[in-house]
């Protein structure tokens, strides 16, 4: 899943207005692929809610694993896999989804399934199509391989992954 031969670009994910991708359960994972220089000089801390409500400051490292070719920007995991990429990047929706205070402050998603479109909006906050962003420089690969106890099996891998790749779009303070 995180070798580069397995990971497409968003843009060519899509087939005109088809999304090619399989409607089977797994995992996957959002990659950047643009310039990791661009990457690390974009907005990389967020203010989440701690415990009783206290703001905590998370800053963006470039923590990630020398063995994977890109950064990896989000893992989950789903029954769907086209669908879940679909509510990700909301492509019916030109501009921007969000609004980023300036104070970093986490704000509600549109949805709970497009965690990449707003982290996306986060970090290039001042932006104004975070579409062409995704769709230049985010990589997207999957994995369908789940045999028996599919469920369970999904549910470790996505929490092995995001233990091993740490996402910065995965950090929340209920994790």
């Amino acid at each position: 899943m995180h070798k580069i031969e397995s990971i497409k670009n968003v843009e060519d994910v899509f087939q005109g207005q088809r999304i090619n991708l399989p409607e089977q359960a797994g995992v996957y994972a959002f990659w950047w692929t643009g310039n990791r220089q661009e990457l690390l000089q974009s907005n990389r801390h967020i203010v989440l809610k701690g415990p009783a409500e206290k703001p905590v400051d998370v800053e963006f490292l470039e923590w990630w694993p020398e063995e994977i070719t890109y950064p990896c920007l989000y893992v989950g995991k789903s029954t769907n896999i086209k669908k879940r990429f679909s509510l990700h990047i909301k492509r019916g929706s030109e501009g921007r989804l969000h609004n980023i205070p300036e104070t970093n402050e986490k704000q509600k998603a549109v949805t709970t399934s497009c965690q990449l479109r707003y982290g996306i909006e986060h970090i290039f906050k001042h932006n104004e199509n975070p579409l062409d962003i995704i769709y230049k420089k985010v990589g997207f690969s999957y994995s369908t391989d789940f045999e028996g106890n599919a469920i369970a099996d999904r549910f470790y891998k996505e929490d092995r992954l995001i233990g091993t790749w740490k996402p910065w779009f995965n950090v929340d303070s209920e994790r």
